[in-house]
């Protein structure tokens, strides 16, 4: 949206030259800010006010077809929506497959947990085993 502000002179003959205006038009509008030249394009929106006996005015102008940003609008939220559930089951299934990982390994660490007491008890009767053999051989042997 572009904004302009213009200055509305009085209609008279003595100023319609100095203001470069025809003696026909019903008010000569003088432009006081407008960067885009945008004077002669209808505003959607105006603001007059006065200021002593000088007029002003403030016009809003529309930059682009406002049909297009309804269509724009009509299509960006669900398009939005639509993306930010995806990324949101893209989160969901890295998750899940995280998981998946996660008991896997702890389905591994049991395991591995379980043949470790295995090992130890083997080891354990291994130990008691070497102990009575050296009692028996030693006490053979006195």
């Amino acid at each position: 949206m572009d904004v302009v502000a213009v200055y509305i002179a009085p209609v008279s003959g003595e100023f319609n030259s100095y203001y470069n205006c025809s003696s026909t038009a019903a008010t000569c509008v003088l432009p006081l800010f407008d960067p885009t030249n945008k004077v002669s394009k209808p505003s959607t929106t105006s603001i007059t006010w006065s200021y002593g006996t000088q007029n002003f005015e403030l016009r809003c102008i529309a930059t682009r077809n406002l049909s297009l940003l309804a269509l724009q609008s009509i299509i960006a939220w669900p398009l939005l929506m639509s993306i930010i559930v995806l990324f949101c089951c893209a989160i969901i299934y890295l998750v899940l497959k995280r998981m998946q990982a996660i008991k896997k390994d702890v389905v591994m660490m049991e395991k591995i947990y379980l043949e470790l007491n295995a090992a130890k008890t083997a080891a354990e009767a291994a130990d008691k085993a070497k102990s009575n053999f050296l009692t028996t051989v030693s006490h053979e042997i006195r």
